[in-house]
């Protein structure tokens, strides 16, 4: 060990501490009391000193590493392959590969003759893979002589010049007569171009045709019923449409069906069902069909028919008898389940010469099956004529109108009263009617508007927008001290069929702030049995709410009595076509009588519409009917007029009034 290091200066330090301890140790002797009072400096002495002489101080490594000394940087060491291991790793991906192709691979030894044959073509040869040749034999067996003939001869013209080959097997199979397999192979040669090895391939034949009819049935088929779909019939539409604008004298005719409320068909008794009554109708066309005509399904429950070369100098000459006997044959009754099935259709014509475009003549043959499924024609058949297509456009603008007119809150209220004869003629209430106060044109009746949005189902947001529009209004009347008025407000079948539509009133009533016993909700007869059973269940929760149901142009619909009894109806409203002729009609007068007894034996309200004649409401007074609508107390009033009304009309003396006293009420 080295004495002296770096640390030369910090160990004689320590010695000369060492040294000045011993000098001191005489001194300390003189003055001590007791004989061993030394000894700790002594220890100290030898401490300091052993630790000045033998301890090894921390070396600072950072100067000790050498900078000019080069260390090699280590040698990548190559690892030892397992060339056996890559060589069977290669063979079996080999075999993966050849495995999960869809075609089958072999192999042909020269020199030893064997041949070797992958699972898949073992499968098909229909062969066990265990048991499998290694030669041509298990080939040889399965395919006609013919074939194997011809196989054997391009094999051997392939070896000859080391070449490739190809040649179509076809297989002996009873049940697969056409079986057709295709098998290629490619001569592998040595340095000195001898062959040595075949290496081929075999495959089932591609049948070209029958996938051009697979793939003609998913493009222009219609997979339900066999016959063409729309997108190849608006192809052939748009060739015959081609072919008559270079000839002249080319006429074709585009028929559209239409199978009258097939989703009644669904509903009523399955999906099922109404899928066979369209493939029914589809095989009927086909049969009805000429073999130049075209019949396709562009809708769901639509068919079209492009009848082509008509020769008639008229074409009507050859259509009519054509598309009558089409028509007669497509609807006549339908056989399932050993039951006869009845089915309406409604048919359209348009004939070429009358448009010269494909989107004409769709646009018209709509047009022309729509205006017959709204009229009388129901179900019957029609040529297009000019004014339906004008008459449809004028329909769509309308559609298009109203929509806008729900959003900009163009539609107003007007208020016809409801009075009580036998109280002084007192008002008790208000029909709400709704107006459209069209920018344009004005006041717009609501028969040339309603229709179209029951159609378009854009009476729900209408519907909506009155109920929130009466209810306000109503609210209004009620805090001005009018606490006993009710304000009718018609709703609509399509109204009913919403889900929310009891939320939606509510939700209404809350918004407004308004008593529920305040409002009156119309329905008509058709609307109640519509779905009966959920009409009664909104109905039930609408009259749990405190709101009242009256039944508007009771007597014109089903009149199906025994359902009052089932709803939860307050009031009967009796039909101005029964009102009009009360006075003069007994049948009239009769119905009427029935319609006021039977309010009265279930203890209904009943208001009787259109009164205009002082005849009319004498013959309803004798009868006991006590609440009058009609323009013999008042037209439809707006707002600020029916609350004129209401001042004179709702605090009416009662006490002693007669029919006289109420008639010079009246004139009053």
């Amino acid at each position: 060990m080295r004495l002296f290091d770096e640390h030369v200066v910090l160990r004689f330090a320590l010695l000369l501490a060492c040294f000045l301890f011993a000098e001191s140790i005489p001194d300390i002797l003189n003055f001590a009391d007791r004989t061993y009072s030394f000894v700790p400096y002594f220890l100290a002495i030898v401490f300091l000193a052993y630790v000045a002489l033998f301890y090894k101080f921390p070396v600072s490594y950072s100067k000790k590493i050498r900078n000019d000394v080069e260390i090699p940087e280590p040698k990548a060491v190559e690892p030892i392959r397992d060339l056996k291991k890559d060589l069977i790793e290669k063979d079996e991906l080999f075999q993966m590969m050849i495995d999960v192709s869809s075609d089958g691979f072999w192999t042909f030894d020269v020199a030893t003759g064997k041949v070797y044959w992958s699972n898949r073509i073992a499968k098909m040869l229909d062969a066990d893979v265990t048991t499998l040749e290694d030669s041509f034999d298990p080939l040889k067996k399965r395919v006609i002589e013919s074939d194997w003939e011809a196989f054997r001869e391009q094999l051997n013209a392939a070896l000859q010049t080391s070449g490739t080959f190809s040649c179509v097997l076809t297989l002996l199979d009873a049940t697969k007569k056409d079986a057709k397999l295709v098998i290629s192979g490619r001569v592998q040669s040595n340095g000195m171009g001898r062959p040595i090895r075949v290496i081929g391939s075999l495959a089932e034949a591609v049948d070209r045709k029958s996938i051009e009819r697979d793939n003609y049935k998913y493009v222009y088929q219609d997979a339900l019923t066999g016959v063409n779909n729309r997108k190849y019939f608006l192809e052939k539409l748009k060739s015959d449409v081609d072919i008559a604008a270079k000839r002249p004298d080319y006429v074709f005719a585009v028929a559209l069906l239409d199978i009258d409320s097939f989703g009644a068909i669904n509903v009523s008794y399955s999906i099922n069902i109404g899928d066979n009554v369209l493939r029914t109708v589809a095989d009927r066309l086909k049969s009805l069909a000429r073999p130049d005509d075209c019949v396709a399904r562009i809708g769901p429950d639509v068919f079209a028919i492009i009848l082509h070369n008509i020769q008639s100098r008229d074409p009507n000459d050859d259509l009519i008898p054509l598309v009558r006997n089409i028509h007669n044959k497509v609807k006549s009754p339908i056989a399932l389940d050993g039951k006869d099935l009845y089915i309406s259709v409604s048919m359209s014509i348009v004939v070429n010469q009358d448009v010269d475009c494909v989107e004409d003549i769709l646009a018209n043959a709509n047009a022309s099956l729509r205006d017959m499924k709204k009229g009388i024609n129901h179900g019957g058949i029609q040529f297009f004529s000019g004014g339906i297509r004008e008459k449809a456009m004028k329909l769509y603008k309308l559609e298009f109108e109203i929509r806008r007119a729900i959003q900009a809150q163009e539609f107003m209220l007007m208020y016809q009263p409801i009075v009580d004869i036998r109280a002084g003629n007192r008002i008790v209430g208000f029909e709400a009617l709704v107006r459209w106060n069209q920018s344009e044109r004005g006041i717009i009746s609501p028969a040339e508007f309603i229709p179209i949005a029951e159609e378009t189902g854009l009476i729900v947001p209408m519907g909506a927008l009155i109920l929130r529009m009466a209810c306000k209004q109503t609210k209004q009347w009620v805090d001005m001290g009018f606490t006993d008025i009710q304000v009718a407000v018609n709703f609509s079948a399509k109204q009913f069929s919403v889900d929310s539509m009891v939320d939606d009133v509510r939700r209404v009533l809350a918004e407004t702030n308004l008593n529920p016993r305040n409002l009156k909700l119309e329905i008509t007869e058709y609307t109640a049995m519509c779905e009966a059973d959920k009409t009664i269940e909104i109905m039930r929760a609408l009259s749990n709410m405190g709101i009242q149901i009256s039944i508007d142009d009771f007597g014109t619909g089903y009149s199906s009595l025994s359902y009052l009894k089932r709803y939860p109806v307050h009031t009967l409203k009796m039909d101005k076509y029964f009102v009009d002729h009360v006075a003069d009609n007994e049948e009239d007068a009769s119905f009427a009588r029935m319609v006021i007894g039977i309010a009265k034996s279930l203890n209904l309200d009943l208001i009787a519409e259109g009164v205009e004649t002082k005849e009319q409401l004498e013959f309803l007074y004798r009868e006991g009917c006590r609440l009058i609508q009609g323009f013999y107390f008042s037209k439809p009033l707006n707002a600020d007029m029916a609350l004129e009304y209401m001042k004179a009309h709702y605090n009416v003396p009662t006490q002693g009034s007669t029919f006289e006293t109420e008639q010079n009420a009246v004139k009053a």
